[in-house]
């Protein structure tokens, strides 16, 4: 860490003598060591050791010449996996350079081009070398097959990159797992569309990780999940901005809506977090009943942070009820804001829930603003459907009749095994009832931060814990 220049030369010769650490060393950090072009031969040798599998040289003035010199002194058949050049200053024109390393990494998993000033034309040479690696090894016929991650993020990558991009993916076997991060560029949505039909054989190993650097939108596309998140609220105070966008947000939902519903079967997961989503028309039900309806895939659908109402989550729930879906989080939303619901509504979903599906076994409804009387009415449905086995409802209005409610429900037989119920306004008779009916039949209950109990008192199932919020890895242990 902050190295002088010719100080790597001095060590690695002093060191080399010493062979007995060039065959253990795995993992070598140097960033922020004032490296430049001048060290990049000695760079070039420490690579050429069988042992290293990782090199890390961000934060450093390396540039376009220093790339080159690299290049110039590689070995073939180097052995590493990860190679961290973030912060290099790489500059267009660097791609021809970088290809060459690649190829001289035919093992290379992870490449870290993060925060340079890398253009679409660089992008296509480090996608081309990556790819060569990986039509290599399969004609090798190895048994252990890498998988490829390009991470590019916050570089001057463009709408050119379009092609490149296409012909990477279209060239790998649908088997073949790979990863590409494009976030913090100035890819358009329009591209991101074209990408996205430009797939010809999309499979559930390729992803394509793609943001627009003044927007701050992010989109993951995959045939296993597909993630569009959108921080308005931060790009409409910015000049560059795509206005036109920022005031369509249903109207963006109904078209990727009907890009879902097309390819259904494809579609494993699907997030739609922070946005400004409704979903309180009949467009919007229309859009989501064929997306989950008989044949779907769809198994985790994530709508936090958007603006559905009762309406809008009565509806998903009605649609929902003959999918295969196993978690559904609709998490800070409005759905029990106090002008929000009528008795009516209340009463359908009362309906909606028996109904979910069987599949279904994560239900998050945290940060709603559900008050104690509306937790009291649905938490006695759970015994209606034995099949969700986690439930979040933290961060509402929930106090001891929604927790004494709850420990009937265990009481009298329901399949939950983790309740959060941390953030209310529980007391300490609402955790005794909770620990009196729930002790030996529940995994957990959290309950940090219910500021009228006594937490230093409570004793397992109940934890002085928060939940953190659902995580797809769950689901394994659902089943």
């Amino acid at each position: 860490h902050g190295g002088q220049a010719g100080l790597l030369a001095k060590i690695w010769d002093s060191l080399r003598p010493t062979m007995l650490w060039s065959t253990m060393l795995e993992e070598l950090v140097l960033n922020d060591c004032a490296l430049d072009k001048s060290d990049m031969s000695v760079v070039a040798q420490i690579l050429s050791l069988d042992s290293l599998t990782k090199l890390a040289m961000e934060q450093q003035a390396i540039g376009l010449e220093g790339v080159m010199e690299l290049s110039r002194n590689m070995k073939d058949h180097c052995q590493l996996l990860h190679l961290f050049l973030g912060e290099c200053s790489l500059e267009a024109g660097t791609g021809d350079g970088l290809a060459k390393i690649i190829c001289c990494l035919p093992r290379l998993e992870q490449l870290f081009l993060s925060a340079n000033a890398l253009v679409s034309a660089d992008l296509k040479s480090v996608l081309e070398a990556v790819g060569k690696n990986c039509a290599a090894e399969m004609d090798t016929g190895a048994a252990t097959i890498l998988v490829p991650k390009v991470h590019a993020r916050y570089n001057a990558i463009d709408d050119t990159c379009e092609t490149a991009v296409v012909k990477f993916f279209s060239s790998l076997p649908a088997t073949r797992k790979c990863f590409l991060c494009l976030e913090g560029n100035m890819v358009s949505a329009k591209c991101l569309e074209k990408i996205f039909h430009g797939m010809t054989t999309w499979s559930k190993e390729h992803t394509v990780r793609i943001a627009k650097r003044w927007i701050w939108e992010s989109v993951l596309l995959d045939s296993a999940e597909m993630c569009v998140k959108r921080f308005c609220k931060h790009a409409a105070e910015n000049d560059h901005a795509d206005q036109s966008r920022l005031a369509h947000d249903d109207a963006m939902f109904l078209r990727l809506g009907g890009e879902f519903a097309k390819r259904k079967g494809q579609f494993k997961s699907i997030d739609l977090s922070w946005n400004d989503i409704s979903m309180g028309s009949q467009a919007g039900l229309g859009c989501f009943s064929e997306v989950l309806s008989s044949g779907s895939a769809l198994q985790v659908l994530n709508l936090k942070h958007n603006k559905i109402t009762l309406l809008g989550f009565v509806q998903l729930l009605q649609a929902a009820s003959g999918s295969q879906l196993q978690a559904l989080e609709v998490c800070e939303n409005s759905i029990f804001a106090e002008s929000g619901y009528e008795t009516q509504l209340i009463h359908d979903l009362s309906g909606c829930i028996p109904k979910c599906p069987k599949t279904l076994r994560y239900l998050g409804l945290a940060r709603n603003d559900m008050p104690d009387e509306v937790g009291r009415t649905l938490v006695t449905l759970f015994h209606s459907n034995s099949h969700i086995v986690t439930l979040d409802m933290s961060g509402n209005k929930l106090t001891d009749g929604t927790a004494t409610a709850l420990a009937d429900c265990i009481r009298s037989g329901s399949n939950l095994r983790q309740v959060s119920l941390a953030r209310n306004k529980i007391s300490d008779t609402g955790a005794w009832a909770l620990y009196d009916g729930c002790a030996g039949k529940l995994d957990t209950i959290w309950m940090a931060m219910n500021i009228k109990c006594n937490l230093d008192e409570l004793k397992p199932p109940l934890y002085n814990a928060d939940f953190h919020g659902f995580d797809r890895n769950m689901l394994f242990a659902m089943k």
